[in-house]
């Protein structure tokens, strides 16, 4: 399992790099093809896509769930209905949230978009509802994936999709404009859709889809679990969506542009720090279903979670700066003002990864929605005052501020709650997080501006002499030994590994 999980890591590691590449390579050159409005557009259109995934959101935990139940007892005939009624449930999702969509475009102005850029997010909407449609039908795959802890499937293909769509926008998108990133994101999905369902095949021959496995009872057993996990993911996207129509109506797309320069960087960050801990859910469902207790695994995955926060979060604040002006330049400098902020949000979100997905695990999850609730009805207002008082800098204020209280207090008093876990070491190690990260961050910061690294090779240099240097520090001050000789334990067993003979 540990060399299982191991591989997972790695293979969503690289995915993960090899996605952040492709979009910093992507970045200006679609700025500079599209211009900042249109490329604010295309941001737009991305978020308000993302609108229409938020009922799947807590039917694949459900579906991975049951799978994981079921192959725990080598029960084939049980996979396959859980199989084949998560597929029939995702299409009439699938369905609904497109029938909502293109409902939606009937009344565009919704969206903060006026003129001739109203008339273009009406037509790519309208074509990119059949992205929507296949994303719900792919969602039993990556749960079938994730029961057998075979995350580098789906990371390769990730990285596949990656590639292949930057490929394909270099080649469009000088003649069709924006429709070229149409084609080159549709192209690209079709491709990988494709191969998962043949890996699936190939990894578990007896998987099936069958009308006569559809069954009511299984449904009911889905919605029974998700129901709360639905209503918490439609709530969470809303929340999380809202910020691109907001900036919309406040100001205008090419201030979307700037402030999406940030969220990018922050969200790669993000999805780095998941490829390590991402992959332990299975882990704690199947602890869960055996009822054992999970308060090692929990302080160890939480403090490995701060642990990788710290380093890609100080390397976010030290070269960020530097690396948006050589990017995709300096009209694009304040972005580095909202990154401070942003950075704060996403250390406080991250913190309580482990503990929602034990929560989830144990069937816990039911006051999340609740909660999530809140955290909208809280952070909407704020960003809509704060953004007016302040600008581009108040609405990341807010979101800073909102996590703070939210995620750091509020969700992990609802962990203890459930689960009587000792959780004063992983508060220390999080307050520790904070204080390295601004101020190794902007320390570094400065040093940079004090030195004028002003091209990519000097860039390149300074982060390989400082990289390792805060990889050290984090080591010796986040990691406890009996952690440390166990990474160090999976590391050797997993290089000895790869020397056997094949």
């Amino acid at each position: 399992m540990k060399k299982l999980l191991l591989k997972s890591s790695i293979f969503r590691f690289l995915e993960r790099a090899i996605v952040v590449v492709t979009s910093l390579l992507l970045t200006p050159y679609l700025i500079s093809e599209l211009g900042t409005t249109n490329y604010g557009l295309w941001i737009l259109i991305l978020s308000i896509l993302g609108w229409f995934n938020v009922v799947d959101l807590g039917f694949p935990q459900a579906v991975q769930r049951q799978i994981v139940q079921a192959l725990e007892l080598k029960d084939t005939q049980r996979v396959n209905v859980v199989f084949s009624t998560s597929m029939a449930l995702f299409a009439v999702l699938g369905l609904a949230s497109v029938l909502i969509m293109v409902g939606l475009t009937q009344v565009p102005a919704i969206f903060g978009v006026t003129g001739p850029e109203q008339i273009t997010l009406i037509d790519i909407l309208l074509v990119l509802s059949v992205k929507v449609l296949w994303g719900f039908l792919m969602n039993p795959f990556h749960g079938f994936f994730a029961g057998l802890l075979r995350f580098d499937i789906d990371a390769n293909l990730s990285s596949l999709n990656a590639v292949v769509k930057a490929l394909l926008v270099f080649w469009f998108i000088s003649d069709l404009n924006i429709w070229g990133a149409v084609v080159a994101t549709l192209a690209a999905d079709i491709l990988t859709n494709l191969l998962k369902v043949f890996y699936a095949k190939r990894l578990f021959p007896s998987l099936s889809f069958k009308v006569s496995l559809i069954k009511l009872d299984e449904i009911k057993s889905l919605f029974a679990y998700s129901k709360h996990l639905v209503l918490n993911g439609i709530i969470n996207t809303i929340g999380a969506r809202s910020a691109p129509i907001i900036i919309t109506k406040l100001f205008d797309l090419p201030s979307l542009a700037i402030q999406q320069i940030s969220s990018n960087l922050v969200m790669h960050g993000q999805a780095f720090i998941g490829t390590i801990t991402g992959v332990f859910s299975p882990i704690y469902n199947q602890m869960a279903a055996k009822k054992q207790n999970m308060e090692k695994i929990f302080v160890q995955t939480t403090t490995i979670n701060i642990f990788v926060s710290t380093i890609l979060n100080i390397s976010l604040l030290m070269f960020g700066k530097v690396f948006i002006v050589l990017w995709v330049g300096d009209e694009f400098a304040y972005s580095y003002n909202i990154l401070c902020f942003a950075v704060f949000a996403t250390i406080c979100s991250g913190f309580n990864t482990s503990a929602n997905s034990i929560l989830l695990a144990q069937a816990n999850h039911k006051l999340l929605s609740a909660i999530s609730f809140c955290i909208v009805a809280f952070n909407v207002p704020m960003s809509i005052y704060l953004g007016l008082e302040y600008g581009l800098i108040g609405i990341a204020m807010s979101g800073a501020l909102t996590n703070l209280i939210f995620n750091i207090y509020v969700k992990m008093a609802l962990f203890r709650h459930y689960n009587n876990y000792k959780t004063k070491a992983i508060y220390i190690r999080l307050f520790a997080s904070i204080f390295l990260v601004y101020s190794l961050g902007l320390l570094g910061n400065y040093a940079l501006e004090y030195l004028v690294i002003d091209s990519w090779l000097t860039l390149i240099l300074s982060g390989a002499i400082t990289f390792p240097f805060i990889i050290l520090v984090c080591w010796v001050l986040l990691l406890d030994k009996p952690l440390k000789v166990m990474i160090f334990n999976l590391l050797a067993s997993k290089l000895k590994l790869n020397k056997k003979p094949a």
